[in-house]
């Protein structure tokens, strides 16, 4: 099974499409475009996705002449990315002469509560989701991020919901691995953004890795590795650039050695550096010693919930400074002089 996002930058796209329309502006011009170049550089039939363009306009349309955007049309405005994205993964496994259906989520079984925008799933009917799926042709190129709530409304998981989505189905079909290809080699270390010489981890524990989702860092939904832990799913983090990379492999085994990761968080409005693994003294001073010694103050310090994250606290405009020295002096990796 294979289950997609929308292609990048288009749910951003039909954000502001959506609100566009509640202040009386409709087009879908980007929307097309975005999605007719990707059709073109793959050579396939740029009208392909005109039906679900017409569609989208039309829903353009109501929420202009009410000039008013429900957060239940929202979610169904944003369906389109991912809607439209299983539609052309579906069609490149079949112009390469592999058989493939696109398929709708929801029409899975794929079930959530109403909070329309951050819809959390409700426990799904596992053996009504592998029946579907074991009738759908060939592959089944699922949309991720979306479901239904009880009365048919149209939901979405939130940010990195296609992740969600992929373990959740995964464990109604007992898969035995659920692959998650990201522009990132791996979970790492640090934000590769802010800290450059951030390194992938190469097994990490899922409890760390479910730390890591809560306090911000963007490469998993935080609530995609507790399907995985139920149903004992083998779970990697891959790299969509280099499929030879190893990426990450997530395993039950708890890192016992001290931090793995360090990322900036805000906890209770203030901001912190969080040092995630193996509680350690030893690691926590060091951190210390080094902010310390590049003029950033600990203004607080404190422990997760789970025990598996330490606070530092720090003044935010010195958060990504503090972000760099702390994994410099915890999880840079060590200099060879030889």
């Amino acid at each position: 099974m294979v289950v997609v996002s929308a292609l990048e930058g288009v749910t951003d796209l039909l954000v502001q499409a959506a609100r566009a329309a509640a202040r009386g502006d409709v087009s879908v011009e980007t929307v097309r475009v975005r999605h007719r170049g990707v059709l073109r550089q793959l050579d396939a039939d740029p009208e392909r996705l005109d039906r679900y363009i017409r569609e989208l306009n039309l829903l353009l349309e109501s929420i202009s002449a009410r000039r008013d955007l429900s957060a239940v049309e929202l979610d169904h405005v944003l369906s389109f990315g991912e809607r439209a994205s299983a539609r052309i993964v579906a069609g490149c496994f079949e112009a390469e002469g592999i058989s493939a259906t696109p398929v709708d989520s929801y029409d899975l079984g794929l079930t959530t509560d109403s909070n329309h925008g951050n819809a959390r799933p409700l426990p799904s009917a596992h053996a009504e989701i592998r029946r579907s799926v074991e009738n759908i042709p060939g592959i089944p190129v699922v949309t991720g991020f979306l479901a239904k709530d009880r009365s048919g409304n149209l939901t979405t998981l939130g940010r990195n919901g296609s992740d969600l989505s992929a373990a959740l189905l995964a464990e109604a079909i007992h898969a035995d691995t659920v692959e998650f290809w990201k522009g990132v080699p791996g979970v790492l270390t640090a934000d590769p953004s802010v800290v450059p010489d951030a390194r992938p981890i190469e097994r990490l524990g899922f409890a760390d890795a479910e730390e890591l989702g809560h306090l911000g860092a963007r490469v998993l939904h935080p609530d995609a590795i507790a399907p995985a832990v139920r149903a004992g799913i083998e779970v990697r983090v891959r790299f969509v650039e280099d499929p030879s990379h190893p990426g990450t492999v997530l395993t039950e085994e708890e890192n016992t050695e001290g931090p793995v990761a360090a990322v900036v968080t805000v906890q209770q409005a203030r901001s912190a550096v969080a040092i995630v693994g193996a509680r350690s003294a030893e690691a926590e001073s060091n951190a210390r010693r080094a902010l310390e010694e590049a003029g950033i103050p600990v203004e607080w310090t404190g422990h997760s919930a789970s025990g598996r994250a330490t606070f530092l606290g720090v003044d935010a405009r010195d958060s990504v400074g503090a972000l760099r020295c702390v994994h410099g002096a915890l999880l840079a990796p060590a200099v060879r002089n030889d």
